[in-house]
């Protein structure tokens, strides 16, 4: 068999290989004797019809029958030879059988990118302490007592101030048009709301809003016009006036539990304040150890992909491109941005998403190449574990998710994603890790 390679770009390669007729002839000799075993013809009993007899009426069958098979055999054959590593086999071309039983073909394959690797044992990264501070504790306590705020109306006779909770119903109009009638894509809550509850602090819900309610007193209303600033991100309405009509129904003190025992207990049953210190210093010390674990192992990637430079299969990028878009967009609809905010800024979270999934992509093809490397492999045990974790999560019987995944042709995904993950676990395992700089306050 003679195969000339030819590589394009797009990790494109080519293969033109040419059969010798000994090797096609034998094939064809198999296919038609199996042909003639089974052939029913008149006249002749199974198995008895004449060779020429059987070519002749099956010619055109034992043709697809060869080239399916010596089609599929010799690109095989092809690709160990030559050493290739292929992620699909995408078309053939040109094919050629001639009379002397010669046969040509050529083979398009999509190919793993290729690159030298860099070194990748050994790499030095900077981490952060993972010691928990009292003062990251005393935090952590009273981000809970914030969670356990209540909140009171004030009684005193006085208007509303900095740093109060009111709740107001409200309308907002430009020219007498509620504000996303006049711009769409500013969206409602600009153009009124009731019951609606603010903290006054200075860039509270639009510039200059809670500052035009100090003093107002509840069941006041107070109309004020808000100049739009100029660099507010729904185009056109840079420089308008908003005019607000604004009833002032409640002002709210926010009244934090005391932080003693009688809290802790509130928080986890029966135990004491310092208990739950003991707690909070050992949720933040696992937390803390989580996030330098993944902070070192995004150093090392970035270490690595910093030199490697290899050009990456354009209909890869295309569908991870696609599906990074699609988890960009239900985030921000999540967050409740405007579809029309989404499609005026479409180039620029196109451009994110088709960056990271080039990221993405090198990534797995550089873990890949140091898994070949090492001889890093996926045992049946920790398959078997991941197909347990997934039936639990789905909640699907193993045996049932094996299907699907196979019908779906998800099966190699998987078991890249356990290659992946455990090629990366050994970079970790390789790496030597120094404390990044402490963090100084800048002088004022």
């Amino acid at each position: 068999m003679n195969v000339v390679v030819e590589n394009l770009p797009n990790c494109i390669t080519t293969l033109r290989i040419e059969l010798e007729p000994e090797k096609v002839n034998k094939a064809w000799e198999a296919v038609t004797a199996d042909y003639t075993r089974y052939a029913k013809l008149p006249g002749y009993r199974p198995g008895k019809a004449p060779k020429a007899v059987i070519e002749k009426k099956f010619k055109k069958q034992i043709r697809e029958e060869l080239e399916k098979k010596l089609l599929s055999d010799s690109c095989r054959e092809a690709i160990s030879e030559k050493k290739l590593r292929v992620l699909s086999l995408a078309q053939i071309d040109d094919v050629e059988l001639a009379d002397d039983k010669t046969m040509k073909f050529t083979a398009t394959l999509v190919t793993h990118p290729d690159f030298e690797l860099p070194t990748y044992k050994g790499l030095t990264v900077e981490m952060k302490s993972t010691d928990v501070t009292e003062a990251e504790i005393d935090e952590s306590l009273e981000n809970l007592r914030e969670q356990a705020a209540d909140f009171t109306n004030i009684t005193e006779e006085r208007g509303a101030a900095m740093d109060d909770y009111v709740v107001v119903d409200y309308t907002g109009t430009i020219e007498g048009k509620p504000v996303h009638e006049a711009f769409p894509k500013a969206g409602k809550p600009l153009s009124g709301n009731e019951d609606f509850w603010i903290r006054m602090t200075p860039e509270a819900f639009f510039p200059g809003y809670a500052a035009a309610l100090v003093g107002a007193k509840p069941g006041e209303t107070r109309t004020f016009v808000i100049d739009v600033p100029e660099e507010f991100p729904v185009a056109g309405m840079g420089g308008q006036k908003i005019q607000y009509v604004v009833k002032l129904k409640e002002i709210k003190m926010k009244v934090l539990p005391m932080l003693d025992d009688a809290f802790a207990d509130t928080v986890a049953k029966g135990k004491t304040l310092a208990e739950l210190r003991t707690m909070a210093r050992e949720e933040l010390a696992r937390q803390k150890k989580t996030d330098a674990e993944a902070s070192k192992r995004s150093a090392i990637m970035t270490q690595i992909l910093e030199k490697v430079e290899c050009e990456l299969p354009v209909d890869m990028v295309r569908t991870q491109t696609r599906r990074i878009l699609a988890d960009i967009v239900r985030e921000n609809q999540e967050r409740g941005i405007d579809d029309e905010v989404l499609k005026e800024n479409e180039q620029q979270i196109l451009g994110k998403a088709s960056e990271g999934a080039r990221e993405q992509l090198k990534g797995t093809f550089v873990l890949l190449r140091i898994a070949e490397a090492e001889g890093i492999q996926v045992t049946k045990l920790e398959f078997s574990h991941r197909i347990n974790q997934l039936s639990q999560r789905y909640q699907m019987k193993p045996a049932k998710l094996l299907k699907e995944l196979e019908k779906r042709n998800a099966i190699d995904q998987i078991t890249e994603e356990i290659l992946t993950a455990k090629t990366l676990e050994f970079l970790a395992s390789n790496a030597t890790v120094a404390d990044a700089p402490v963090e100084t306050p800048a002088a004022e």
